[in-house]
């Protein structure tokens, strides 16, 4: 074999080794690792699934920038994911921020300081992207290749929703619904019409946007995010529903009932919240219920996965050269 067919050789083989890779997912409410492995054979291992609780949110939607102490529990948080990411071995890392780190005025001094102090280069990532990525995490979880679907993911800064039909992206939108933005609007009372006088215009508009004059009904629902699938996890511990990941608008309703009969530190001790889930978990009902009245959607599936799930699937798919077959595909 010749140098040059033995090195062309060794590439193709390289791409079909199994990729350690890591994707950290900056959020206005926490801040995500994931880690995975994927093997010869195409199956995915999880070594490593973390959540630090920093609220960029707080900052970027109050005062307009990320505060010093703020920028310091990110930087822990991020040296601390480095380190667990240098003892898995992890080929390359994969950081992005989205919403709360796209507002601040000091985006690019805070990313030039992590990148100094923590070796980790953090990107920018827009809505549109952040939507596709959605795209991408849900396809590898739930079969939506035969049907119209309507995905979301409910951040703290925005709403990301995608229009999908038999498994193929159809429209991408990004709302400013996210659950820190809509608590920064509303009074400490935090009643259900104090968060949805915010919602229901822009969910009617994004109906006709998305489904025009016809309004062809949606046929699956699905969520993705933390806020989603804590409400999931609530339905099912009271009851309301059998599975924690799909639950129907009824039981939502319920469920909003409960939470907003309760003050801040009665829903962290009934429900087993914590405290920076138990705050945002009113917006995020309040959106979703909204938006299942406005489409009418009777149930949401929640599966276990994120944006950090869709930037290691397109991760794999740049390291790879190519795009990866979806659930069933």
């Amino acid at each position: 074999m010749t140098g040059t067919k033995k090195r062309r050789h060794n590439k193709k083989m390289d791409t079909k080794a199994a990729l350690r890779l890591a994707s950290i997912d900056i959020g206005s409410n926490a801040i995500r690792l994931f880690v995975g492995q994927q093997s010869k054979n195409g199956r995915v291992t999880v070594l490593e699934d973390q959540r630090a609780s920093v609220r960029l949110g707080k900052d970027a939607f109050s005062a307009g920038y990320i505060r010093p102490r703020t920028l310091l529990d990110l930087e822990r948080a991020l040296n601390h994911f480095r380190i667990i990411c240098e003892g898995l071995n992890v080929t390359r890392i994969r950081a992005v921020g989205t919403s709360a780190l796209r507002d601040s005025t000091n985006s690019r001094r805070v990313i030039e300081q992590l990148k100094k102090r923590t070796g980790i280069d953090v990107k920018l990532i827009n809505g549109k992207l952040e939507a596709s990525l959605l795209h991408k995490a849900v396809s590898h979880a739930v079969d939506i290749r035969h049907k119209s679907s309507l995905l979301i993911d409910m951040g703290g800064g925005s709403l990301e929703v995608v229009m999908s039909r038999q498994g193929k992206l159809i429209t991408k939108e990004s709302l400013p619904l996210g659950t820190v933005r809509l608590l920064s609007k509303v009074s400490r009372k935090h009643q259900y019409e104090d968060i949805a006088q915010w919602v229901r215009t822009p969910l009617y508009r994004l109906r006709m946007s998305l489904l025009g004059r016809q309004q062809t009904p949606i046929q699956m629902m699905v969520g993705t995010g933390g806020n989603l699938r804590a409400l999931g996890k609530l339905c099912a511990r009271l009851g309301l529903s059998r599975s924690r990941n799909r639950f129907h608008r009824d039981h939502l309703e319920i469920l909003s009932q409960r939470l907003f009969a309760l003050n801040l530190h009665d829903r962290m001790s009934r429900f087993q919240l914590r405290i920076d889930r138990a705050d945002v978990i009113l917006p995020a009902a309040v959106v979703t219920l909204e938006m299942m009245r406005i489409f009418e959607i009777n149930e949401i599936i929640v599966p276990n996965v994120g944006l950090k799930n869709g930037l290691f699937w397109d991760a794999i798919e740049r390291a790879r050269g190519t795009k990866l077959p979806v659930r069933g595909g």
